[in-house]
């Protein structure tokens, strides 16, 4: 009984301290060289983006335990105040380090954000404190850098 006793007192802190983001609002944290950004849903779906001096943004939606974008196996859209901006995160190309430029910005100023899944979901996330948490672009210590910037 001992034995179990105590792996299931420290699970729940190990949880938590694996945990990032709150709920209903923007957040961020830094670790490993690597800016962090999260909106997080009540209803569990987050959109985390990492970004590096020396790495290519990455951004994911989780939606169900489901990951889409650039490190899913499917890919997701974001509708910034009713605009749809396809693959924010796919940023090889010119067009693509605009888009995600483009998004960026607006994520900042949003007032309303929902994710579109390729596969037919729909998720509302939260818009609370994107301003204050997501750097501007032309910013010192924005360090997102696309894989277009890299080459």
């Amino acid at each position: 009984m001992k034995r179990m006793l105590l792996p299931a007192l420290l699970l729940p802190l190990c949880t938590h301290a694996l945990a990032f983001g709150e709920i209903g609002q923007w957040s961020s944290g830094w670790g490993q060289g690597v800016s962090e950004y999260q909106a997080t849903s009540a209803r569990g779906a987050t959109l985390y983006i990492a970004c590096s001096e020396d790495r290519a943004v990455s951004m994911t939606l989780t939606v169900g335990g489901v990951d889409y974008g650039t490190y899913g196996q499917k890919g997701f859209s974001l509708i910034i105040d009713g605009q749809e901006i396809s693959s924010p995160y796919e940023t090889a190309s010119r067009v693509g380090q605009n888009n995600f430029g483009y998004a960026w910005e607006r994520l900042r100023k949003a007032s309303k954000l929902l994710a579109k899944t390729d596969d037919g979901q729909v998720v509302e996330l939260p818009t609370k404190g994107s301003a204050k948490t997501l750097p501007a672009l032309g910013s010192p210590t924005n360090s997102c850098m696309t894989e277009w910037d890299l080459t």
